[in-house]
């Protein structure tokens, strides 16, 4: 059962977050709060068997419950959980990979060259068909919230991750998932990343040159997407951003 006390408590958290950041928010009203209850519970928490991952979520709802009201502004339009009414906004929802360009799947930016930074969030990605190495730009209809990455490879190799956010670079995370003794390859972050309308981002990763001159590995971010509903109701990947025409038309990820 959604405890909509607590909730407004943790807005409350997140309104004073917002207001530091200087970012422009919209209170959840109760009705709002208990959609938004239910799809935390369902997308975020029961969907997930690993106890690490449905309380690192539990752990971060103020900042998870931001980007609810980060979206709320943005799309001037009703938070409306994980199957939203018509012209409302979906979420919290996992994070798709075809929300932000990678492809069908997170395996699809696979694999990767060694010894060297590789491209991973970026334009050049075989579904947006934009130029490599250059960052995407979120569209007016999507907010993300990023929390921790994580690797969906039985053996990971990744090393490293380097976010470059509106232009600049920020301070490499280190995974370290290949020495890790732990079956759950996630790496949480200390604050969390918002990612709304027209932010850019360029995703780099790294990978030992021990491994040989290339590997197959699947980083993807944990976290919670906002999506407009028709949007969300746009099944294939390619045709909600894999051409520039679609890509103008859905307005969640685009090239830059």
């Amino acid at each position: 059962m959604v405890d909509v006390s607590k909730l407004r408590a943790f807005q409350s958290e997140a309104q004073g977050t917002a207001t530091d950041l200087g970012l422009p928010v919209d209170a959840l009203t109760d009705k709002e709060i208990q959609r938004w209850g239910r799809s935390f519970e369902r997308q975020l928490v029961l969907a997930f068997p690993e106890r690490e991952i449905s309380d690192l979520f539990l752990r971060r709802q103020a900042e998870l419950l931001l980007g609810a009201m980060v979206a709320k502004n943005q799309m001037t339009a009703e938070i409306d959980g994980e199957m939203p009414g018509s012209g409302k906004i979906g979420g919290p929802l996992v994070i798709r990979a075809g929300f932000l360009g990678i492809g069908d799947d997170w395996e699809d930016a696979s694999p990767f060259a060694t010894g060297s930074p590789q491209n991973w969030i970026h334009s050049g990605t075989t579904l947006l068909g934009g130029s490599s190495g250059i960052a995407i730009r979120i569209g007016e209809n999507a907010v993300f919230v990023v929390v921790a990455i994580g690797s969906l490879h039985p053996s990971p190799k990744l090393e490293s991750v380097q976010l470059t956010i509106d232009g600049k670079e920020k301070p490499i995370i280190l995974t370290g998932f290949a020495q890790k003794k732990s079956d759950l390859k996630i790496r949480e972050i200390d604050s969390a990343l918002v990612w709304k309308k027209d932010t850019t981002i360029l995703g780099k990763v790294f990978f030992s040159a021990a491994y040989g001159s290339s590997v197959a590995d699947y980083p993807y971010l944990l976290g919670a997407a906002y999506i407009k509903e028709p949007q969300l109701r746009v099944h294939d990947p390619a045709s909600l951003c894999g051409s520039s025409a679609v890509r103008d038309v859905n307005k969640v990820v685009l090239t830059t």
